[in-house]
């Protein structure tokens, strides 16, 4: 048993017992009455003796009576409560994961087999009731919070996120848990623990000569709710004076089959072919067998049945690793097409998480690219292309491309190798070697000294691909300026400054590498070929392969949608449509992507080659798969290892109710008081 209050009412037993009991030990002072017989004199002399001003404390039913009631009252204002764990300190930071995993159907309330989340949610409810409430004292002295427990709820999946600002009022704090939903993305906390930190109050100590040093923020109690799955407990740092209880949800040895690896290729030679690879994994001990699906557009056109491996190793000794399947699914299709994969277990064995078992792939048309090489006679760059499956390569001279009127509308990518026409560029997509262009933002002003390539950006569809770093020396490259406004993305950083750029205009756009390649090791590595084919496939809007796009839920979905796009709506599953204004380049971005699904991009305006328009109206689909084999392998971590050292999940967690036993006590009070004004009524004493 746990006292909240019981200087309060210590302090009240000290005033209102001694007072009762004053009370009975008092006695009336009589007046003078005149006998006219002696007889009466001995009645007299008694009274006039028990005229003192105390007496004798007689057994009496009503004093025991008002004391019981007197200590009911009393230990009411203790506020005695009876719980198997104390909750300790007046702030708290309730954390929920609400990840992919957590939607696992294996969480456990009160009997009723729910979900991660709501198990978690009505957990974190319950401790929530029993935070303490200020008395009428605090209220009297310090305000209406005032010794109140304060809380503040925080979720995180990929990201964190506040939803609901320290306060002491129960009311907000429930509305934020249960407004709480599941989102399809990883896990990681490391971001909401950093929100917790900027909610604690500042401290600081004064200095030897007064001045004030800053302490570290103490941010209070932790109540984590999560089934062990963070990908970046390391990176979670609680201070010194933090206390993180960890409420551990889900089985350590919960079984799960699902989908981790999801892409599409066609062939180079024969580019109708369409190859699907679907990876899977298996948590149980034993071998599983799932039918496999696929769904194009729609419309079911197979079925393949697969066995997963059973997962090896011991789950207690943390290095079991779940086993893996797999299938491959061909088709001979030239035009493009939505493709949805989903599994299901066919040998009655479990299956807790339901979000991993559908995946989908959008797969753009098999149209070639007609590609112009404009050069010199340059032999590196010739020899790239020409193994590459593109439509049709013409290859030409400069002045043949004059004798066009450097018009690049024939062409969807027109290659200029160390050399620039005079003037801007005509309107069309352009990759660059060697040279800066006028007119899209660039400024070249002279050249860098020998460097290598230090940094790419593995987010952009060219680079995403590539390992440049400690491969590509180059002897010297033009040092470039981006201007201010300039719808300008860096690719490729040297030590010495940006060196690959993405640019647009109204009209152009151009990929431009400021070096010459063929002075430098790049045409000696593989990745120079991918990256002509990655950079000429996104100029000519197909994206490369045929594959699952990068997109994870939690990320950002960000496309480049043709110049002059309108009206562009999102259409998002499970969730309203939103509108999205494209930037002068025509790019779009919208995050973080919070459920795995197909997102379909409508607009008015140009179309690319590979999107459907119909009804004047363009679309393009994207889609996002989990895909992750943490999220995957739901089995539960029964130890979580923080940066500053490890934490066990709580046996029976810090979410327990105490049961408070100060309504009954003055309830009895109330009892005891009727049942005295009855005896007091009949005049019964003993």
């Amino acid at each position: 048993m746990s006292w909240l209050t019981p200087g309060l009412a210590a302090v009240a037993a000290a005033v209102a017992v001694p007072t009762l009991l004053i009370l009975y030990f008092l006695k009336l002072r009589r007046r003078d009455v005149e006998v006219s017989s002696t007889l009466l004199w001995k009645r007299t002399v008694q009274d006039m003796q028990a005229n003192a001003p105390f007496q004798k404390l007689r057994r009496n039913l009503l004093l025991f009576l008002q004391l019981l009631i007197l200590a009911a009252g009393l230990f009411a204002i203790a506020q005695p409560e009876l719980s198997a764990e104390t909750v300790t300190g007046n702030r708290h930071v309730i954390m929920i994961d609400r990840s992919a995993s957590m939607q696992a159907f294996d969480g456990n309330w009160k009997g009723e087999t729910v979900t991660r989340l709501e198990q978690a949610k009505r957990e974190a409810l319950a401790f929530v009731d029993a935070l303490a409430e200020p008395t009428w004292l605090d209220g009297v002295m310090g305000g209406a919070d005032a010794g109140a427990d304060k809380a503040t709820v925080i979720t995180f999946d990929s990201r964190g996120g506040i939803r609901q600002p320290m306060t002491a009022d129960k009311g907000l704090l429930r509305a934020a848990i249960e407004s709480i939903e599941p989102s399809d993305a990883p896990t990681a906390a490391s971001e909401a623990y950093k929100l917790a930190i900027a909610q604690a109050p500042p401290r600081s100590v004064p200095d030897r000569d007064g001045t004030m040093v800053p302490l570290p923020p103490a941010v209070g109690t932790v109540h984590l709710w999560t089934d062990g799955k963070i990908g970046d407990a390391r990176d979670v740092v609680p201070g010194p004076e933090d206390v993180v209880r960890f409420n551990r949800v889900g089985g350590e040895n919960a079984i799960n089959l699902g989908i981790t690896g999801l892409r599409a290729e066609r062939s180079y030679e024969n580019p109708r072919e369409l190859s699907i690879f679907v990876g899977l994994s298996n948590t149980d001990t034993k071998p599983r067998t799932v039918d496999v699906q696929f769904i194009v557009n729609g419309s079911l056109a197979s079925v393949r049945t697969a066995e997963i491996a059973p997962a090896e190793g011991a789950v207690s000794e943390g290095r079991s690793l779940p086993g893996t399947g797999g299938v491959v699914f061909k088709l001979d299709r030239a035009a493009g097409a939505v493709v949805e994969v989903r599994t299901k277990a066919t040998d009655n064995g479990e299956d807790l998480l339901e979000r991993d078992n559908t995946g989908w792939v959008v797969v753009p048309p098999s149209k070639r690219l007609r590609v112009a090489l404009v050069s010199t006679g340059d032999f590196f760059t010739s020899l790239a292309l020409e193994g590459l499956p593109f439509g049709e390569l013409v290859q030409m001279s400069p002045s043949e491309f004059e004798s066009l009127g450097g018009n690049a509308s024939q062409f969807d990518v027109v290659l200029l190798d160390g050399w620039l026409p005079d003037g801007p560029l005509a309107a069309g997509n352009y990759l660059v070697l060697g040279k800066v262009p006028e007119g899209l933002g660039l400024i070249a002003n002279g050249e860098s000294s020998p460097s290598e390539i230090v940094d790419w950006n593995e987010d952009h569809p060219v680079m995403a691909d590539l390992e440049l770093g400690g491969r590509v020396t180059i002897p010297e490259a033009l040092t470039v300026e981006v201007e201010q406004g300039a719808a300008v993305e860096v690719l490729a950083e040297t030590n010495s400054g940006p060196v690959i750029f993405d640019v647009s205009t109204g009209s152009s756009r151009a990929i431009v590498v400021a070096f010459d390649p063929d002075n430098s090791t790049w045409p000696f590595d593989v990745s120079y070929v991918v990256f002509h084919a990655a950079a000429i496939n996104a100029l000519g809007g197909v994206t490369g392969s045929a594959s699952a796009g990068t997109v994870r839920p939690g990320g950002t979905l960000s496309e480049r949608l043709p110049i002059g796009a309108r009206n562009v709506r999102l259409e998002i599953p499970e969730a309203p449509d939103v509108t999205l204004a494209p930037a002068p380049d025509g790019r779009i971005a919208y995050g973080p992507v919070p459920r795995a699904g197909v997102y379909a991009m409508t607009w008015s305006g140009p179309a690319g080659i590979t999107d459907e328009v119909e009804d004047g109206k363009a679309t393009r689909r994207v889609a996002v798969n989990l895909l992750d084999p943490d999220e995957t392998d739901i089995r539960t971590k029964a130890v979580l290892s923080f940066a500053s050292g490890d934490v066990a999940a709580s046996a029976q967690g810090s979410a327990q109710t105490p049961r408070r036993l100060w309504p009954w006590l003055l309830l009895g009070a109330l009892a005891i008081s009727m049942f005295e004004w009855w005896i007091y009524n009949r005049r019964v004493y003993l």
